[in-house]
Order: structure tokens, then C-alpha cells, then sequence
């Protein structure tokens, strides 16, 4: 060990140095009062606030739905858990008025009070509710946004519900002011050895935790548990659908009844953490067509079209991490009608390493493409693993070249949209998470279904030749997609 220490570093050792009287906060909060529930997602609460104080992670923020137990968590007995382990740290709850937090400090004050267990001491000359300090130079200090942070350097920032609710959230004036409060006061009263956790309802895509996500890469380790699970790598280990076991005994399909009865604006916010944008920015929700099956036929616009007589392809967006914060490889089968229409017929996105591409779109073809219709891939990806076994199996692949940046390659796909002329499968099951990650484009963390939208506009573009007649539009598409030199006649363009 070297002969001098960094500050965090001496703390860090005198934390882990010292006796674990209740490894866990939730142990704790069981052993001073018998009535405290648990429940899957506090357990994993607890993993992540014990990882914080360890100094293992710190920066952590933690999402899920309301009235589960996290404030009771994290504001209430993580501080005092923290004090009985280490009375000299320096603790901060910050809320969006100083009366949420103050009501905090007056219930751990109160908690220390009562269990002389704890070990804790309070001076007796500080021990107003929300300013008080331990015999060892430690304490709490409970404060609103608008107050901010002033005196000692803090070494443990709670930030608890940084907004009011929806109102505030959806006033650029408060978000700023919350991020303006992050800058230039809380960040700068982290001492050297300084831990965050930041927990709140996620109720727009720029609220302090989207804009601390989007300035801050990497910085943030993230707890965001849904309602209703949705991704394969939920951090409960749920199958996609099944509903979060709640601490407060709800029945089941407590959750699903729920969201039934709210809009997917606000159900996807408060209930799965995952805001989006109301109307949508470049990409606008009333914007989209849906088309449904009929005998086989697509019903588009009042209009019934033979799946043999639309130009049909595939675009796909190729992701090779399997990680939880990875991008996600997306394919979407597509048809254009004899009106020019794009119609998006199907989707999967999943987030699979290279050598699983195949199985992944493979059922995309075999439901909605003929042997001789495409699949593009945008050209870095070219050489993958994906294009060399479609190569062996005979099936026609193109390459795309992404000439501009994202945005600029949305603003096609948005006109067509604009122009109410891409259609979604009505009953899809994925719907909502199509819409949201469209309406929130470019303030999305994923934009992997926004670029396969964007390929297949592309398409749609430079491969509908209007002016023709009925008759001829129909046996141009008829001859294109029985046609083997399709692949050729596709990418003449491009």
C-alpha cells in the first residue's frame, strides 16, 4: 500500500475497515422497525446503495414506479445507514421544495433518536430538522433546488424528485432551472470522495436525469425498473410483459388494468420510466397511417393490394454489443404499393451478438418476402457476419451508404410521414415503442427503429416511379419481384 492516501481513498479503506453492524439498509430498516416490507426491486435498490457507499460506483440513479418504497429507501435509511457506519460523512438531500426534504432529515433525526443502537450522536447545537451534525463532524443538511447547497463539502448527494411533477417537468423554465442547480451548485459540492444518487419519476426526455444521461456518457449507473417489463435483460430477470412484483402486495395484472386505463404518454412515464415526447418533434404521432390484413391483402388507405404486385425489402440496422446500454439491431420488412405508400409490414429488434443476425431476421423473410426481394444494410456493416451467411444461402443483399448524418437522413422518412404515407401494422404489439422512439427523435437514447425508417424511405424514394398507369405500376412491381436481377435493378440508384 502506498505510504500516503487520496482522501477518497482513506475513506474508502476506513468504510470498509469498520464493522458491519447491518451489511444491508434494508436489514437495517428491518431490525428498527419490524414492519418494513421488502420486495425483489428494494433488494436490488439495496445491491446498488451498498455498491455506492462501498465506492464501487459513484453516480447512480434509480427509477421506478411510484409508491414502492424507494424514497422510504434511499432518503430515509440509506442516510442513517451510512451515519452508523461512518458519523463523519457529510450527507445532502436536496428535493424540489425544502419541505419534502426537511421532512426527511426530521424522520432520520427522529430514527436516530429512538434507537440509541446506532450508535449516532446529534449535537445538541445543531439539531434543527434540516441542518443538524454528529459528534464526529458529520450530519445532514436537507434543502430545496431553488436554496441550493452551501457550507461543508458534501460527500453523499441524495436528489430526491428534483421536480414537482408533470407540470414542472413539462416547463423548459424548471428543467433548466434544475440543470442550471446541478451545474453550478450541487456538482461543485462534491467533496473529493463525493457519491449521487439521483432518484425521480422520468417524466420528460430532457429532465435532469435525460440531460445528466445525454452530457454525461458513462458517468451514470442506471436502476430503471418498468411496471411492465420490456427488454430480455430486464434487472429483475422478467420475460418481456410480465408485471413487476409490487411491495405493497398488488394482484396480479394490477399493472396491465393500469395501463389500459391511462394514455401511453403518461403510463410509459410514470409506470415504465421511458418518457416520450407528447406529439413528437420531426416525426409528429397523428403523422402515421396503419394498414390491416384482409384476405390476405393489405387494406391501405380504403385500398386492397396483392402482397405480389408491392416492391418488398428489408432494412436493417446492425448493433454488435449485447450489452444493457448497447444499441439494439432492428430489421424491418417493408412493401410499397402501387400508390407509392410505404407500409411497414413487421419488425424485431433485439439486442443479439453478430453470429445470431440470421436467426433473427430470418422469420421476417419467411412470413413476408419472396426469395428474390432485398435486405440492405447500411455499408460499414458489410463485411459482417449477417451478409456472408445470407451470401451462402442465395439471398440478395445490398449495401447502403450512410452519406449523412442521422437527423439528415431522417428528414425523409419524416416528409413521408408528414405526408400520411407510411403505414403501421394497426394491432402490432410493438406499436408504442415504434411511436415513442420516433416522436422523441434526436433526444432518444436508442434511434436504431428511426434508422431502418430512414433506409427504407430511401428506398421508397429513389424506386416509386409515379405518373404511370395502374395497369403499368402493376406490372412493373409484378415483373421486379420475380425478377432474379433484382438486386441489381434495387441498388441501380444508390
Amino acid at each position: 500500500m502506498s505510504a500516503t492516501l487520496s482522501e477518497w481513498e482513506a475513506a474508502a479503506r476506513q468504510f470498509e475497515d469498520r464493522p458491519h453492524k447491518w451489511p444491508r439498509p434494508g436489514i437495517m430498516a428491518k431490525a428498527l422497525d419490524q414492519s418494513t416490507r421488502q420486495s425483489p426491486v428494494l433488494e436490488l435498490i439495496d445491491d446498488k446503495l451498498v455498491r455506492l457507499a462501498e465506492g464501487t460506483i459513484d453516480r447512480l440513479m434509480i427509477f421506478c414506479p411510484p409508491q414502492e418504497g424507494k424514497s422510504q429507501r434511499v432518503s430515509r435509511r440509506f442516510p442513517a445507514w451510512l451515519l452508523e457506519q461512518d458519523p463523519t460523512l457529510r450527507i445532502a438531500i436536496v428535493s424540489f421544495e425544502a419541505g419534502k426534504a426537511e421532512r426527511w432529515g426530521r424522520q432520520i433525526k427522529r430514527d436516530i433518536e429512538a434507537h440509541p443502537e446506532l450508535g449516532i450522536v446529534i449535537r445538541s447545537d445543531t439539531n434543527a430538522a434540516g441542518r443538524w451534525e454528529t459528534r464526529q463532524g458529520g450530519g445532514l443538511i436537507c434543502v430545496g433546488i431553488s436554496g441550493g447547497i452551501t457550507g461543508e463539502p458534501v460527500d453523499v448527494l441524495i436528489i430526491d424528485d428534483p421536480v414537482r411533477g408533470r407540470a414542472e417537468a413539462e416547463s423548459k423554465t424548471y428543467r433548466e432551472a434544475a440543470w442550471d442547480w446541478w451545474e453550478s451548485n450541487g456538482s461543485t459540492r462534491l467533496s473529493e470522495r463525493g457519491r449521487v444518487v439521483l432518484m425521480m419519476t422520468r417524466w420528460h426526455t430532457s429532465d435532469l436525469a435525460g440531460m445528466l444521461l445525454a452530457k454525461e456518457p458513462g458517468e451514470w449507473e442506471v436502476l430503471s425498473i418498468p411496471a411492465i417489463a420490456v427488454d430480455a435483460d430486464d434487472p429483475l430477470g422478467r420475460k418481456p410483459g410480465e408485471e413487476m412484483p409490487s411491495v405493497r402486495g398488488r394482484k396480479p395484472g394490477f399493472f396491465a388494468k393500469l395501463k389500459a386505463l391511462r394514455s401511453a404518454y403518461v403510463f410509459s412515464s410514470i409506470y415504465q420510466q421511458r418518457p416520450t415526447a407528447a406529439e413528437g418533434g420531426i416525426f409528429k404521432r397523428g403523422d402515421w397511417r396503419y394498414w390491416d390484413l384482409i384476405d390476405g391483402r393489405l387494406l391501405v388507405n380504403e385500398q386492397t393490394f396483392d402482397l405480389d404486385t408491392c416492391v418488398r425489402f428489408i432494412t436493417m440496422d446492425l448493433a454488435t454489443s449485447t450489452k444493457t446500454s448497447a444499441d439494439y439491431t432492428v430489421a424491418a420488412a417493408w412493401a410499397i404499393t402501387l400508390n407509392g405508400d410505404l407500409v411497414l409490414l413487421d419488425r424485431v429488434r433485439e439486442r443479439v451478438p453478430q453470429t445470431d443476425h440470421v436467426q433473427l431476421v430470418e422469420p421476417l423473410r419467411s412470413r413476408w418476402l419472396s426469395r428474390y426481394d432485398v435486405t440492405y444494410i447500411e455499408s460499414r456493416m458489410f463485411g459482417s457476419t449477417l451478409v456472408y451467411a445470407m451470401g451462402r444461402k442465395g439471398l440478395p443483399v445490398a449495401e447502403l451508404e450512410a452519406d449523412a448524418d442521422k437527423l439528415t437522413r431522417a428528414l425523409s422518412a419524416a416528409d413521408l410521414v408528414r405526408q400520411n404515407r407510411v403505414h403501421l401494422p394497426r394491432k402490432a404489439a410493438w406499436l408504442d415503442e415504434w411511436l415513442d422512439e420516433h416522436a422523441d427523435f434526436p433526444n432518444v437514447a436508442h434511434d436504431d427503429q428511426v434508422d431502418v425508417m430512414a433506409y427504407a424511405a430511401r428506398v421508397a424514394i429513389a424506386h416509386w416511379l409515379p405518373g404511370q398507369s395502374a395497369a403499368e405500376e402493376q406490372a412493373l412491381a409484378a415483373a421486379i419481384v420475380r425478377d432474379p436481377e433484382y438486386v441489381d435493378l434495387m441498388t441501380a440508384n444508390f
